[in-house]
């Protein structure tokens, strides 16, 4: 059994069922008193250059908010968590920085299957893992349709 500390970076897209993935790095590095590091970009790389300053502002004050649900769900758990949103640009970079700041010992992306326009870009994966200090792991997340309906009310609930 590994008893050392792990360092984990969940690259969360601040969805309900990137939870799943929240827990899930909780689940490695809480037994072994290790930490979780949820990253998330403002925006998901898109641009809101054409976007009126206020709505920015108020997008972004969101996003942060739900970073920081994100964050003490996990703490909830008992798992030391810190949170890092940043600008909007190419994810993989601040991944990448975050992790050689770190020294993180995985990093966890969760893909969605069908998730539309919000697929991943099967480039910016490959680059993130040839250029990462440590494995990257991709970890399949539910539809976002099973966290919607009567069914899904205790979905936020359940630990992974």
């Amino acid at each position: 059994m590994n008893t050392m500390a792990s360092t984990i970076l969940a690259v969360t897209d601040l969805t309900s069922a990137s939870y799943q993935l929240v827990g899930f790095a909780g689940f490695i590095a809480g037994p072994t008193g290790g930490e979780v590091i949820l990253v998330s970009t403002y925006g998901a790389g898109g641009s809101r250059v054409s976007e009126p300053p206020d709505q920015v502002e108020a997008k972004l004050r969101q996003e942060g908010q739900l970073l920081e649900s994100q964050r003490q769900w996990c703490a909830d758990r008992g798992v030391r968590c810190r949170a890092e949103l940043y600008e909007e640009g190419l994810w993989p970079d601040y991944v990448l920085q975050s992790a050689e700041r770190s020294s993180v010992d995985l990093i966890l992306v969760g893909f969605q299957p069908l998730a539309g326009a919000d697929r991943l870009d099967t480039d910016q994966i490959n680059r993130l893992a040839k250029a990462a200090p440590c494995p990257v792991s991709m970890v399949r997340l539910p539809p976002l349709s099973a966290f919607y309906g009567p069914a899904a009310s205790g979905a936020l609930t359940q630990e992974a």
